[in-house]
Protein backbone atom coordinates (compact mmCIF):
# COMPACT_ATOMS: atom_id res chain seq x y z
CA UNK A 1 0.00 0.00 0.00
CA UNK A 2 1.38 3.48 -1.07
CA UNK A 3 1.96 6.11 1.38
CA UNK A 4 1.06 9.71 0.49
CA UNK A 5 1.62 13.05 1.30
CA UNK A 6 -1.78 14.59 3.38
CA UNK A 7 -2.16 17.48 5.31
CA UNK A 8 -5.41 18.35 6.46
CA UNK A 9 -6.64 20.57 9.19
CA UNK A 10 -6.57 20.37 12.81
CA UNK A 11 -9.63 21.63 13.82
CA UNK A 12 -11.28 18.53 12.64
CA UNK A 13 -13.02 15.87 14.22
CA UNK A 14 -11.76 12.29 15.01
CA UNK A 15 -14.74 11.51 13.06
CA UNK A 16 -14.59 14.08 10.77
CA UNK A 17 -11.26 13.12 9.97
CA UNK A 18 -11.81 9.74 9.81
CA UNK A 19 -14.18 10.51 7.12
CA UNK A 20 -12.08 12.63 5.52
CA UNK A 21 -9.08 10.02 5.04
CA UNK A 22 -11.93 7.18 3.93
CA UNK A 23 -12.37 9.84 1.42
CA UNK A 24 -9.04 10.62 0.36
CA UNK A 25 -8.22 6.78 0.38
CA UNK A 26 -11.06 5.89 -2.26
CA UNK A 27 -10.22 8.34 -4.59
CA UNK A 28 -6.47 8.56 -4.47
CA UNK A 29 -6.42 7.82 -8.33
CA UNK A 30 -8.56 10.72 -9.04
CA UNK A 31 -5.92 12.90 -7.30
CA UNK A 32 -2.44 14.32 -8.86
CA UNK A 33 -0.07 13.72 -5.75
CA UNK A 34 3.12 14.48 -8.17
CA UNK A 35 2.90 16.29 -11.56
CA UNK A 36 3.44 13.16 -13.32
CA UNK A 37 -0.52 12.47 -12.11
CA UNK A 38 -1.80 15.54 -13.73
CA UNK A 39 -2.51 14.47 -17.24
CA UNK A 40 -2.43 16.86 -20.14
CA UNK A 41 -0.41 19.38 -18.47
CA UNK A 42 2.88 20.08 -19.30
CA UNK A 43 5.54 20.42 -16.08
CA UNK A 44 6.83 23.35 -17.92
CA UNK A 45 4.19 25.18 -17.43
CA UNK A 46 3.95 24.11 -13.46
CA UNK A 47 8.10 24.74 -13.07
CA UNK A 48 9.72 28.28 -12.86
CA UNK A 49 13.42 28.87 -13.69
CA UNK A 50 15.76 31.51 -11.96
CA UNK A 51 17.62 32.86 -15.30
CA UNK A 52 21.76 33.89 -14.27
CA UNK A 53 24.08 35.66 -16.01
CA UNK A 54 26.87 33.29 -16.45
CA UNK A 55 29.22 35.22 -13.96
CA UNK A 56 26.74 35.59 -11.12
CA UNK A 57 26.97 33.48 -8.03
CA UNK A 58 23.17 33.10 -6.13
CA UNK A 59 22.73 35.37 -3.14
CA UNK A 60 20.52 34.00 -0.21
CA UNK A 61 18.75 37.11 1.24
CA UNK A 62 17.54 37.36 4.62
CA UNK A 63 14.15 36.17 5.81
CA UNK A 64 11.95 39.53 6.28
CA UNK A 65 9.35 40.37 9.02
CA UNK A 66 5.89 39.21 7.45
CA UNK A 67 3.08 41.91 8.17
CA UNK A 68 1.50 40.91 11.89
CA UNK A 69 -1.67 41.38 10.52
CA UNK A 70 -1.26 38.93 7.85
CA UNK A 71 0.16 35.96 10.38
CA UNK A 72 -3.43 35.15 11.39
CA UNK A 73 -3.83 33.66 7.74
Amino acid sequence: DETLPVIIANDLTEIQEEKLMQVLKDYKTAIGWTLADIKGISPSICMHRILLEQDSKPVRDAQRKLNPAMKEV
